[in-house]
């Protein structure tokens, strides 16, 4: 359990030595993989693993500007950002069709303070449980620490808040890793100059279906048809002047109208996933392609499966900045910790229909073209 009072007595978060604590993002389309490398980090001991903030404070990458305002950012406001309760997420909660990644024990009313009828806050739903097993005693010490802040740009009040996690957790270093990470990678350079980047990819097409079959994905793709619909967001605006140009199908998602059923009958073919996942892939790549190998790291989800021990090393090589050959006792006993969460994975686009194949392969023609053009062999 974290423990402000203490803690931000001797170390307030504002005059923590943010230059010494090291930054890494783990960045990817989503489904590809990145699930598994938080699941990996958080077993080191000198690592805090973030899993899903950015995806979570942004409502599941639907309003990512909230997560990146301008000018100077207070206290209050911060706290705000991380800890609001967002409403499509939630919607998600009250309607029993919430995303596996989400860890926050809401459907247990008699321990838990929050559930179905109250909402959940944006970074409890994944981030703090993913921490600890605390994590509301932790949402109220990070709120005493957070609400003391005193104004700065928000990169800055992001590296304190990041930076006082790592000291609680005694972690030199800290990671943060959202699902589709990769779509705002621009913000990060920008807010994060000195951080470092893990950019895990993984075989389009398969990619593709997997998005297909995940709910994150259905509700944002459910999410922005209506929005190009409406002309307004739905699930922010109560407006509903072109209501009558939604199909049935449509109408069931609108918020004040949600079906289980409905949602989880909303098609998201897996074409459509490859034009999304190549488009993601082409524009990402350009962002990173002026970053130093110091800085970057590709890494193949193939090669997490098929030669699980030599793959993580590396990447752990990269993350302490030392060889293979200098690690040290505690992680080389977190290699083989983190080599035993390798499963086989499951759903391979080979197994479409041909149709649907040959659908899927050429939409991700651009994506996977760019990867090879990046140096990454598929």
């Amino acid at each position: 359990m974290l423990s402000a009072n203490s803690t931000t007595a001797s170390y307030p978060a504002h005059e923590l030595d943010l230059e010494n604590t090291e930054q890494v993002f783990v960045i990817g389309t989503g489904r590809c993989g990145s699930t598994l490398l938080s699941n990996m980090l958080r077993l080191h001991p000198q690592m805090l693993s973030l899993s899903e903030l950015f995806s979570f404070i942004s409502d599941l990458g639907c309003d990512v500007a909230r997560a990146f305002p301008e000018g100077l950012v207070s206290g209050a406001q911060m706290w705000d950002i991380l800890a609001a309760h967002l409403p499509r997420q939630n919607l998600m909660l009250k309607h029993d069709v919430a995303m596996p990644e989400v860890l926050y024990p809401w459907q247990n009313n008699a321990s838990s303070r929050y559930n179905v009828s109250t909402g959940v806050p944006a970074i409890s739903q994944v981030c703090l449980p993913h921490l600890s097993n605390t994590p509301d005693a932790d949402l109220d010490a990070l709120q005493i620490v957070v609400c003391n802040l005193p104004p700065a740009p928000i990169g800055v009040q992001y590296q304190r808040v990041f930076a006082w996690l790592a000291r609680q957790h005694n972690a030199p270093i800290w990671l943060e890793r959202s699902g589709g990470g990769l779509r705002i990678v621009e913000r990060l350079l920008q807010h994060f100059p000195k951080a470092r980047f893990i950019h895990i990819v993984r075989n389009g097409p398969d990619t593709a279906l997997s998005m297909s079959k995940h709910r994150g994905f259905r509700f944002v793709f459910a999410a922005f048809q209506l929005l190009e619909v409406l002309g307004v967001d739905p699930f922010v605006s109560s407006d509903r002047r072109w209501e009558e140009d939604l199909s049935d199908e449509q109408a069931a998602l609108l918020p004040e109208r949600f079906s289980k059923q409905a949602f989880l009958d909303f098609s998201t073919p897996a074409p459509l996933c490859g034009h999304y996942w190549s488009g993601e892939i082409c524009h990402g790549l350009k962002l990173l392609q002026g970053l130093p190998a110091e800085r970057l790291l590709m890494l193949r989800y193939e090669d997490i499966l098929h030669a699980a021990i030599p793959t993580i090393a590396n990447m752990l090589s990269f993350l302490r900045r030392k060889p293979s050959a200098e690690l040290d006792t505690n992680d080389l006993a977190w290699l083989t910790q983190a080599a035993a969460l390798v499963k086989t994975a499951t759903g391979s686009a080979k197994d479409l229909p041909e149709k649907l194949r040959e659908q899927t392969i050429h939409a991700c023609k651009p994506g996977m073209a760019a990867l090879v053009a990046s140096g990454v062999e598929y």
